[in-house]
């Protein structure tokens, strides 16, 4: 097969003492992908996928802004000129592209058009995963395109006011830039591209440098597949590092500034390392992506994924196999290694998901040439309905119905209200509350004057149609009134419950 006999050709040198050079046929094959998206049928099929992804984005954008998007709002209030976004807001939820955005169209706009930044560059990754899967021919390229057009995943997080959609772009952008390294690595402009993908995915999302470092690895591994050269990896280990470096820069900088300015740095919750959580991080991950049911056990979903990985990789040429394999275990390794909090949240290992993209492009590519169309596109089918469920859910659910679950509280009148994250909660409810009435108080538990409501988040095995809460000598007694659910991925699940009469 063409990419196992890269290693073969005659013109590549095996000495560790050469350096690695180009012959013409590995020249032309940077022409490989602008070929194969000038055909006009693959075209025309990849801008109505990106239609079609862009229209399932703006749907998906519709609804209650959910928790972070709230708190990347509410960031800004603290500033007075956009300045300030870049050195004045010490915060991990200041993803600064996202918040330039969120500036510009102001706090009080539609869900929708706070969304926007997100559809558009969720929905400008569409074509930039046909181009970069192309290169396994037309079938990859569709299918690629098809996976980061309708995979929840890709829809979820390409239609929410975060900088995860852009983080994404990015990630794609580096990685077919560095395919262009090694089909033409004395070409400086690709790792100028290369340095410019990982400023401006840093800016959206600090991720952004562990996925550049991923894709290095990634490159440096197939140079050595390719030459058996430890003097070509490491000259182009520099080559690489040095963009990566620069362009990390900015972002870092601005993190530092920040920090200096503000005297402190404030996080989120930080649920610590675990095993479980990670397996349960990378699980959601698969099942987002591939349309899996949602929620599986741990040891099922480990041994889906196994089989998944595994045959895919049987069916596609060696070389191919280094950059998904790369994306999907060295970010876990490193999150193992300094026992990185909030694995749990799928979100965090997006770079695991361009792995899955790429191997599912060329499992299509394979099947397709090999004369399996009809298994393509069964293989295509299952995963189109079991993200199309997904989906179908985000469009019921949203990231939940906030205003509704407020308005509810508001139709009793002025009240109380405590929580068991009350941060949390607690912002949630005043960014709605001051816009349906601020007839509601939070205030802590105690003995004397317990709260009217206690709004139970994200703790579904804890709620039950009658609890107490409070200090344990003296727990009022509550009784359940209503539970609002978000889909999954984003949103915080809350149980709203009524403090019961005497």
């Amino acid at each position: 097969m063409r990419f196992a006999r890269l290693a073969e050709s005659p013109n590549v040198p095996t000495s560790p003492s050469e350096p690695v050079r180009l012959d013409m046929s590995s020249a032309q094959k940077c022409t490989r992908s602008a070929d194969l998206l000038s055909n006009r049928a693959l075209v025309l099929s990849v801008a109505a996928l990106t239609v079609a992804g862009f229209v399932l984005r703006l749907l998906c954008a519709r609804g209650d802004l959910w928790l972070d998007e709230i708190w990347s709002i509410q960031n800004l209030q603290s500033i007075s000129n956009v300045g300030q976004i870049f050195w004045g807001i010490s915060q991990d939820n200041n993803h600064v592209l996202n918040s330039l955005w969120l500036w510009f169209v102001g706090p009080d706009a539609a869900p929708i058009l706070i969304r926007l930044e997100a559809v558009v560059l969720g929905s400008l990754t569409i074509p930039i995963a046909a181009k970069f899967c192309a290169r396994s021919g037309p079938a990859a390229a569709l299918g690629g395109a098809a996976l980061v057009a309708g995979s929840a995943i890709f829809v979820h997080y390409g239609s929410e006011a975060r900088g995860y959609a852009g983080l994404i772009l990015m990630i794609f952008i580096a990685a077919e830039v560095l395919e262009n390294f090694l089909e033409e690595p004395a070409n400086h402009r690709s790792r100028l591209v290369f340095g410019a993908a990982v400023a401006f995915g840093a800016l959206f999302h600090l991720t952004m440098l562990t996925a550049a470092f991923t894709l290095i690895v990634a490159t440096l591994a197939r140079i050595y597949f390719r030459s058996r050269s430890p003097r070509g990896v490491a000259s182009a280990a520099i080559d690489l590092a040095i963009p990566a470096a620069l362009g990390s820069l900015p972002a870092l900088g601005f993190l530092v500034a920040g920090v200096l300015t503000t005297h402190k740095i404030q996080l989120g919750d930080q649920v610590p390392f675990t095993f479980a959580r990670l397996a349960r991080g990378l699980a959601t991950l698969y099942e987002a992506t591939l349309g899996l049911p949602y929620g599986l056990p741990l040891w099922l979903a480990a041994a889906v994924a196994i089989i998944l990985t595994g045959a895919s990789l049987f069916l596609i040429p060696p070389e191919r196999r280094i950059l998904p394999l790369a994306c999907l275990l060295l970010p876990p390794f490193a999150a193992i290694l300094v026992q990185m909090p909030n694995v749990h949240i799928a979100r965090f290992h997006l770079i695991g998901a361009v792995g899955l993209v790429v191997l599912f492009a060329d499992v299509m590519a394979r099947l397709w040439t090999a004369r399996q169309a009809a298994f393509a596109l069964a293989i295509g089918l299952g995963l189109a309905i079991g993200n199309g469920l997904h989906i179908a859910q985000l469009l019921a659910l949203g990231r939940g119905d906030y205003e509704q679950f407020i308005a509810r509280m508001e139709r009793a009148g002025p009240a109380t209200y405590a929580s068991n994250m009350p941060a949390e909660v607690g912002r949630t409810v005043r960014f709605y509350d001051a816009r349906l009435g601020r007839r509601l108080t939070q205030v802590a538990t105690s003995c004397q004057t317990p709260p009217d409501w206690f709004i139970l988040s994200d703790d579904p095995a804890g709620e039950a149609a009658r609890r107490s809460f409070g200090p344990p000598h003296c727990a009022a007694p509550f009784k359940l009134d209503m539970v609002m659910q978000p889909a999954p991925l984003s949103g915080l699940r809350l149980a709203l419950y009524r403090r019961a009469k005497s």
